[in-house]
Protein backbone atom coordinates (compact mmCIF):
# COMPACT_ATOMS: atom_id res chain seq x y z
CA UNK A 1 0.00 0.00 0.00
CA UNK A 2 1.26 3.49 -0.89
CA UNK A 3 0.84 6.42 1.46
CA UNK A 4 0.32 9.84 -0.07
CA UNK A 5 1.18 12.92 1.96
CA UNK A 6 -0.98 15.98 1.30
CA UNK A 7 -0.22 19.36 2.79
CA UNK A 8 -3.42 20.71 4.38
CA UNK A 9 -2.57 24.18 3.12
CA UNK A 10 -3.21 23.01 -0.43
CA UNK A 11 -6.79 22.01 0.47
CA UNK A 12 -7.90 25.41 1.78
CA UNK A 13 -7.91 28.60 -0.29
CA UNK A 14 -8.72 32.21 0.48
CA UNK A 15 -9.42 34.95 -2.03
CA UNK A 16 -11.15 38.34 -1.60
CA UNK A 17 -13.26 37.65 -4.72
CA UNK A 18 -14.70 34.38 -3.40
CA UNK A 19 -17.06 34.31 -0.41
CA UNK A 20 -15.75 37.63 0.86
CA UNK A 21 -12.30 36.24 1.52
CA UNK A 22 -13.43 33.51 3.91
CA UNK A 23 -11.42 30.26 3.78
CA UNK A 24 -12.95 27.74 1.37
CA UNK A 25 -12.29 24.13 0.40
CA UNK A 26 -10.10 24.27 -2.72
CA UNK A 27 -12.01 23.86 -5.97
CA UNK A 28 -15.41 24.46 -4.33
CA UNK A 29 -17.39 27.36 -2.97
CA UNK A 30 -17.88 25.62 0.37
CA UNK A 31 -16.53 27.59 3.30
CA UNK A 32 -14.59 25.91 6.04
CA UNK A 33 -17.13 27.32 8.51
CA UNK A 34 -19.98 25.57 6.68
CA UNK A 35 -18.09 22.28 6.62
CA UNK A 36 -17.50 22.51 10.38
CA UNK A 37 -21.18 23.26 11.02
CA UNK A 38 -22.20 20.19 9.01
CA UNK A 39 -19.74 18.07 11.00
CA UNK A 40 -21.12 19.39 14.30
CA UNK A 41 -24.68 18.33 13.38
CA UNK A 42 -23.47 14.84 12.53
CA UNK A 43 -23.16 14.86 8.74
CA UNK A 44 -20.26 12.71 7.61
CA UNK A 45 -20.81 12.28 3.85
Amino acid sequence: MTTTIIEIGTLINRSPEIRGGRPIIAGTGITVRRLVSWYKVGLTR
